[in-house]
């Protein structure tokens, strides 16, 4: 599978989606940001075959980052968009300035990111999710080398969903695979 050329645009506005739906929550900081993107962009690259930014991902300490992570939160911190600085626990801290562009992303990609919004946010710590990504496909990567998308189907062993199983069939079918 091809995915979609890589849009630094498209990150950035996912970015600041993210902020603007989480991240002036207390513990909502730059490891969970990276995370909902992570997870986000390869869930919907390994449903659809194309990503969400087709962002590069890097191993990393903490797991999965987009390669530009940094650089784009710099420049929507320079263009006003969010606000973003150290906490007391020397997490970052983040909180968007004004509402995102409503029309970037289609309706499917608005619910697959606020979905990991609502899994990182309601069920893990920093910690918790850096280690929850920490799993047999980021294990593939050398330290600071790209993360395909599809390494997240090495370490998840969970059933879907009947939906996602439906969705899977069809996709199956239109590919000439069942």
């Amino acid at each position: 599978m091809v995915d979609r050329p890589y849009d630094r645009e498209r990150l950035k506005h996912l970015f600041h989606y993210v902020i603007w739906a989480a991240g002036a929550r207390a513990g909502f900081g730059a490891t969970k940001l990276y995370k909902v993107a992570w997870f986000s962009d390869a869930r919907r690259f390994v449903l659809t075959g194309q990503s969400i930014t087709g962002a590069p991902y890097l191993r990393e300490k903490h797991g999965p980052i987009p390669r530009d992570g940094i650089i784009v939160r710099n420049e929507l911190a320079r263009d006003r968009v969010i606000d973003q600085w150290r906490g007391t626990g020397d997490e970052w801290v983040f909180k968007a300035r004004i509402p995102p562009a409503r029309n970037i992303f289609h309706p499917d990609e608005i619910k697959e990111i606020d979905r990991w919004i609502k899994e990182i946010d309601d069920n893990h710590t920093a910690t918790s999710v850096s280690e929850y990504s920490h799993d047999y496909g980021w294990e593939i990567a050398a330290m600071k080398e790209p993360l395909p998308f599809h390494s997240i189907l090495a370490g998840r062993g969970r059933e879907p969903t009947d939906v996602e199983a439906a969705r899977l069939r069809n996709r199956a079918k239109e590919l000439g695979l069942l």
